[in-house]
C-alpha cells in the first residue's frame, strides 16, 4: 500500500509542479479580461483531470476497499482557483467516476457523491489563494470524514475497522500537499520578486531601459500587425547637469527619485512608465487617440514645474522637463521612436520646459 501511495504522492507532485509553470504562464499572457475571468474555471478543469488520473491509480487497502486521492485534486482546485475551479474539479471527477469506472451501481453513486459532497464541504473552510495550516488541516478531516462515510455506504460497517488506515493515509497525504503547495507559493513568489526586479529601476521605481524596450517592442509588434495603435511620450529633465554639479549627485538621485513619483502619479491606469537612462525618461500609453496623448504629456510638463523638488537639506529646487509625444497611427509605426525623439529635441530647441508633437515623418537632418 505505502508503495503504492508514494506513487500517487509522485504523481500528484509531478502533475502540480508543471501545471504551476503553465498556469504562470498564462495568467502572465493573457492581459485581456474575458481569458482571466475563464482561468479559474480552466485550472479546475485541469484539477478535475488530475483527479482523474489519481483515481486510475487507485489502490487497495486490502481486499473490500480501495482508495484513491481524487478529493485531494478537489482541495487544490478550491484553494488554487477559488468555487468555480472547486466545482468544475469536483463535477468532472463526479461525471467520470459515475460512467467511466466500472459498473453502474452503488459504488458508482458514492463515488460521484463523494466528490460532489467533497467540494460543498470544503468551499466554506478553504480560502483561494491562502494556504492556512488550520483551515488545511480542517479540509483534509472533512474529506476524512467524506470518505468513512463513502465506504459506509459501500461496504457498511466494516468500513469503521479501516478507519486508522483512512486517518493515516489523509494526514500523510494532508501533510504532503500543504508543504509542496507551500515550496510552489514561495518559488513563484521568488520568482516574481527577482523578476520584479530585473525589469526595475533601482532609483526611481519605474520600469528600466531593458524592460521599455520589451515593452515597445511588443506594443510595436501589435500595431503592425493588428493596428493597435499607442502613444508614445520622451521627456528628460532640463538643466540637469548643474544639479549634479551645483548640489552632488545625491542630490541628483532625489531628483529623480521624486520625478519617477511624478510620473507614477500622472500616467494613465494602463500607462506604462520607464527611467530610459539618466535623466531620460519614457511613457507608453496603450490604445490611445493623439489628444490623450498629448494631455498626458502636458500634465507631466505642468506637474514638474509646479513641483518643489526638495533635498536632504532642506532645499527647495524648481525644475522643469522638455518632452515630445507621438502615436503610432499618425505616420510609420516603426519610425515612432524616432519621430517622438525629433520632437522632444525641438522642445528643448525652442526654449525647453515645452510639449512638441512628433511630425508623420523622420526629419531629414536626423537621419
Amino acid at each position: 500500500m505505502f508503495r503504492e501511495l508514494f506513487v500517487n504522492f509522485t504523481i500528484l507532485a509531478t502533475l502540480l509542479f508543471f501545471g504551476n509553470i503553465f498556469f504562470n504562464r498564462f495568467r502572465k499572457a493573457s492581459r485581456k479580461s474575458m481569458a482571466k475571468a475563464l482561468l479559474p474555471w480552466g485550472a479546475g478543469a485541469a484539477l478535475g483531470i488530475v483527479g482523474i488520473v489519481l483515481m486510475e491509480f487507485s489502490f487497495r487497502v486490502d481486499d473490500r476497499a480501495m482508495i484513491d486521492l481524487r478529493q485531494t485534486a478537489i482541495l487544490i482546485a478550491v484553494y488554487a482557483a477559488g468555487i468555480p475551479g472547486g466545482l468544475v474539479a469536483s463535477l468532472l471527477i463526479g461525471v467520470v467516476r459515475f460512467f467511466f469506472f466500472g459498473p453502474i451501481g452503488v459504488s458508482s453513486y458514492a463515488g460521484a457523491a463523494n466528490a460532489i459532497v467533497t467540494f460543498l464541504l470544503v468551499a466554506p473552510v478553504l480560502r483561494k489563494g491562502k494556504l492556512e495550516p488550520g483551515r488545511w488541516a480542517a479540509a483534509f478531516a472533512v474529506q476524512l470524514i467524506v470518505l468513512i462515510g463513502s465506504f459506509l455506504v459501500i461496504i457498511g460497517t466494516d468500513a469503521v475497522q479501516r478507519i486508522p488506515i483512512f486517518a493515516v493515509i489523509a494526514a500523510g497525504t494532508g501533510i504532503f500537499t500543504f508543504f509542496l503547495l507551500r515550496h510552489l507559493n514561495n518559488s513563484n513568489e521568488l520568482f516574481a520578486f527577482m523578476e520584479d526586479a530585473a525589469h526595475r529601476d533601482f532609483l526611481t521605481g519605474l520600469h528600466n531601459t531593458r524592460s521599455f524596450h520589451l515593452a515597445y517592442d511588443r506594443r510595436l509588434r501589435r500595431a503592425l500587425r493588428n493596428e493597435e495603435g499607442f502613444g508614445l511620450i520622451l521627456l528628460d529633465i532640463d538643466h540637469f547637469k548643474q544639479v549634479n554639479d551645483t548640489y552632488g549627485h545625491q542630490a541628483g538621485d532625489l531628483v529623480l527619485r521624486q520625478l519617477g513619483t511624478i510620473l507614477t502619479s500622472c500616467c494613465p491606469a494602463d500607462g506604462y512608465c520607464a527611467r530610459n537612462g539618466g535623466e531620460e525618461f519614457a511613457v507608453l500609453v496603450d490604445r490611445a487617440y493623439e489628444e490623450e496623448t498629448g494631455r498626458v504629456a502636458e500634465r507631466i510638463r505642468t506637474a514638474v514645474e509646479g513641483y518643489f523638488f526638495l533635498m536632504e537639506d532642506g532645499t527647495r529646487l524648481e525644475l522643469t522637463v522638455s518632452l515630445g509625444f507621438g502615436l503610432s497611427a499618425a505616420g510609420s509605426p516603426k519610425t515612432l521612436f524616432r519621430r517622438v525623439d525629433d520632437a522632444l529635441y525641438r522642445s528643448k530647441e525652442s526654449g525647453r520646459n515645452r510639449t512638441s508633437q512628433a511630425l508623420s515623418e523622420v526629419l531629414p537632418s536626423k537621419l
